[in-house]
């Protein structure tokens, strides 16, 4: 099973958290398998770098605390309501043999070698995670998928995906659609607005026509 990092954390009591906030920890619970949950809190500098290494959903990482290890991964990310900093983690124990619904961000690549993007089309991202059941030790980091030769009107869809041994889509039954290449939207022109001199014109003319119809009676 490969680990992604570690991520430093203290075990702590239940009750108050603001104390474990304001000494920089995040507090957090570990849960599953058939332990007993835990709560830690675990070292918000350490949390966020593994954040921004990517892939922060589908990655296995090691939680530290005392003189024990609990491989785990980030099941849900709780944040202050204001500030949008992290309060609370939620963490599940895993092992080899567990089994786990994930999201597995889709990445398209070779952009530059569609020709309907080449032509001014867009790509259109329906989905940009895919959520499937797999095994603990088999989860994907990233979804990539070629746009090379894509043209415009192109579907990408969820048989574009090769999907290994043991892992199956949630959504089971179609072939769900992830990106199109669209047609390049074309802006309609603004009609010309009405000017004060064409008004005029209209003006007088009307007069005119007014005056031939009163001399014709």
């Amino acid at each position: 099973m490969k680990i992604s990092g570690n991520i430093p954390a203290k075990e702590r009591k239940k009750g108050n958290t603001n104390p474990y906030l304001k000494e920089g920890l995040i507090p957090s619970i570990i849960y599953g398998g058939k332990t007993d949950p835990v709560m830690v809190a675990v070292d918000t500098i350490q949390l966020k770098k593994r954040f921004d290494e990517g892939g922060f959903y589908s990655k296995i990482f090691e939680v530290e605390f005392g003189d024990k290890k609990e491989a785990v991964i980030v099941k849900s990310v709780q944040r202050h309501k204001v500030k949008h900093n992290p309060i609370h983690v939620d963490f599940q124990r895993v092992d080899e043999k567990t089994r786990i619904v994930i999201s597995v961000p889709v990445e398209f690549t070779n952009q530059e070698l569609s020709p309907g993007l080449k032509q001014g089309g867009i790509l259109n991202v329906v989905r940009r995670e895919i959520e499937l059941s797999c095994l603990a030790n088999n989860i994907p980091e990233k979804f990539v998928i070629s746009l090379e030769g894509k043209e415009i009107g192109d579907d990408i869809r969820l048989s574009s995906v090769t999907l290994s041994e043991g892992m199956k889509p949630t959504i089971q039954g179609r072939d769900f659609m992830l990106a199109t290449v669209q047609a390049p939207k074309v802006e309609k022109e603004p009609e010309p607005e009405e000017t004060e001199e064409t008004t005029e014109e209209t003006a007088e003319k009307t007069e005119d026509k007014k005056e031939e119809e009163k001399a014709a009676e």
